[in-house]
This record gives C-alpha cells, sequence and structure tokens, in this order.
C-alpha cells in the first residue's frame, strides 16, 4: 500500500512476507512490483520478508544520497511494535548488546555475544510495554542503531521472543509464514525541501494487530501522523 509518493520518495506499507528485493530464490518483490509502474527506484533501507510496515524508496539519485546519509546516522527515527510472549525485564527499557554476523552466513541468522570483538557490533534499541492481551506482551520499540534482525534477536536475548520468529526462539511460526514485528513510523528530513517528515504504516488487519488498535492507548505515532 502506498502511504506517500512525490517526485522523490516513496513511502509503502510493506505486508509481512514479500521480500523488498529479487534475491536466487525470490521471484516477486517489492521494489520490482513498484518498478512497474513508477520507474527505477533507489533502496535505501531493507525490512526482512517476515516483517510488515514502512519503507522508502528514492526516486533519484540525488534523493538517494540524501536519504542514505540520513539513514546512516541516527538522524532518522525509527518506531516500531510488536507482539512478545512474555514480559520484558521492565516496562520500559534500553537493551544495549553486541550482535555477530558470522561469516558464510547460511542461515542467515545473527547472534548476542557477551563481549565486543572482531566481527561484532554494538546494538541498542529502547522499548517500552504499551499493551497487554492474555498472552502476548505488545512493546513499541525505538531503534537507536540499525543492525540486522537487531529487534528480532535482542528481544529473544532479553526472553521476549516475537510471535512466530522461529528462528529466534518462538514456539511456533504464524500462518503464512510472517512475525508479529511491524514497523510503524519513520521520520527523516525530505531529501529536497529538508522539511522534517513523518510517516506512519497502519497495522496489518489481522485478529490480534485488531485487538491492539481497539484496546491499546496507541503511541502517538499513530494519533500525530503527517501522511499527507
Amino acid at each position: 500500500m502506498i502511504i506517500y509518493s512525490d517526485e522523490d520518495i516513496i513511502v509503502v506499507n510493506k505486508e509481512c512476507g514479500q521480500a523488498v528485493q529479487p534475491g536466487p530464490t525470490v521471484s516477486d518483490s517489492l521494489i520490482e512490483n513498484l518498478k512497474e509502474e513508477y520507474g527505477k527506484l533507489f533502496l535505501i533501507h531493507r525490512l526482512d520478508t517476515p516483517v510488515s510496515g514502512i519503507i522508502v524508496f528514492a526516486r533519484t539519485k540525488k534523493s538517494a544520497a540524501a536519504l542514505s546519509s540520513q539513514f546512516g546516522s541516527s538522524d532518522v527515527e525509527k518506531k516500531y511494535i510488536c507482539a512478545v510472549d512474555n514480559a520484558p525485564p521492565s516496562e520500559a527499557g534500553r537493551l544495549e548488546d553486541n550482535i555477530h554476523v558470522p561469516s558464510g552466513n547460511k542461515a542467515n541468522k545473527v547472534y548476542i555475544r557477551d563481549e565486543a570483538g572482531r566481527g561484532t557490533k554494538k546494538a541498542v534499541i529502547d522499548y517500552k510495554t504499551i499493551y497487554r492481551t492474555d498472552r502476548y506482551f505488545i512493546l513499541e520499540v525505538l531503534l537507536q542503531t540499525g543492525r540486522r534482525h537487531q529487534i528480532r534477536v535482542q528481544l529473544a536475548n532479553a526472553g521476549c521472543h516475537v510471535k512466530g520468529d522461529i528462528k529466534y526462539g518462538a514456539r511456533r511460526t504464524n500462518r503464512g509464514g510472517g512475525i508479529h514485528l511491524h514497523a510503524l513510523s519513520l521520520s527523516f528530513d525530505h531529501p529536497r525541501s529538508g522539511e522534517r517528515r513523518s510517516f506512519t504504516a497502519p497495522l496489518p488487519d489481522e485478529s490480534l494487530w485488531n485487538a491492539v488498535s481497539i484496546g491499546a492507548d496507541l503511541p502517538s505515532s499513530l494519533e500525530q501522523d503527517d501522511n499527507k
């Protein structure tokens, strides 16, 4: 679903289970589908295939350069929402870990290491509990670093497995293979105007997310959206 588009950017709400870009085993990808309508696009950041939510593409080289510079720094605010099976260490807090990506990583999986060392990168997320159901805790997560799978592996390391994420310890898969991790919002400076823009991706139409939408005091990012 297209959230916003202009001559410089396209902001999209990606479905869970959809690959962002083509690959050896991917016959259908988001960027290739968008190119059929919008022409050449530039990939700025990624979402894991089982993750849903917001992603932005640049439409020109100049816009891509400006956005890539922001996404490579702390200038972009990235918020996620997820459902986990256990309570986090506290109602709100910060997780800091050392993430290691093994060479020849055929399993496409990352690991937490007790100490920093060669091949590790620091990963930081802030989280807060915003809602509870009978079986799950709903967390809002703010990324402070951009590491592969960091929300998934950091929460799992804290004993909170994202619903459906069997790669990182969940007991069962979700129907369709997606997981309950949703990229909720992005805030960044528009590459042409420099104006600060914020965009929010609505939660998927699914029973647990629908219960959250009805029952929770949702994050302010859902209430103060600037999608226009």
